[in-house]
């Protein structure tokens, strides 16, 4: 005798089978549900690792960084340092210089002038030696030292080399010029000329003029006469 469909489905070997088929069914989900939560977890646990891993290496770079900063501000300091120390040495020669040289020349120029002492062409022109008087030097210099009273001396050589003097000239020198008072600003001045009141009163050549002050030459200035 043969049963049906519906009753063969029904029965109990039928619903244990089926009870089986579910169990497999979940056991197969759950699986597959862990194995998908490992791989991401795998994969988090990765991405973790490459986080802290770039974490590490900007650590490392702001440590760097903060190392040459030091260094930097450290340097920038000894610098300082040695800029103080060396504007307090220049400050003290400056006061040393000030004291013994109470002005400083910037330019020496030299002009014929005539008997009237008017320069005839202008400073540092061609001076010609047949309309030759009076050579004038001119000179720039800044003040050093303010109020202070100068007398500088002057040397004049000729064409042949030799201090020219005369009965009044100072020991080893042309002549003295005093400055009086010496200002703190550029000034201009000129000093003393040296010749005659004839024309061609000095020979074709090359001359030179000095000012000195003290045991220092303070300028020379070489020209020619043609």
């Amino acid at each position: 005798m043969t049963q049906d469909k519906d009753n063969i489905e029904n029965t109990p070997q039928a619903r244990q089978g089926r009870g089986a088929r579910r169990i497999a069914a979940v056991l197969a989900l759950l699986l597959i549900a862990s194995l998908a939560g490992a791989y991401f977890l795998f994969k988090d646990s990765d991405s973790a690792k490459a986080g802290l891993k770039n974490a590490n290496s900007q650590i490392q770079e702001l440590q760097q960084q903060n190392a040459q900063l030091k260094i930097d501000l450290d340097t920038t300091k000894l610098n300082l340092r040695r800029e103080q120390e060396l504007r307090k040495r220049a400050d003290m020669e400056n006061d040393t210089l000030r004291s013994m040289f109470p002005l400083f020349v910037t330019e020496m120029e030299v002009g014929n002038a005539d008997s009237n002492g008017k320069i005839i062409g202008g400073y540092n022109k061609d001076i010609s030696a047949s309309s030759s008087m009076y050579l004038m030097p001119r000179i720039t210099y800044i003040g050093l030292k303010p109020g202070a009273k100068v007398e500088l001396m002057v040397r004049l050589y000729d064409h042949e080399g030799k201090l020219v003097t005369g009965n009044s000239s100072p020991a080893g020198y042309s002549y003295s010029y005093k400055i009086d008072p010496v200002g703190v600003n550029e000034n201009t001045v000129s000093l003393s000329g040296w010749g005659g009141g004839d024309r061609g009163h000095f020979e074709p050549g090359t001359y030179r003029y000095e000012v000195w002050l003290g045991d220092m030459c303070l300028k020379q200035k070489v020209f020619k006469l043609r």
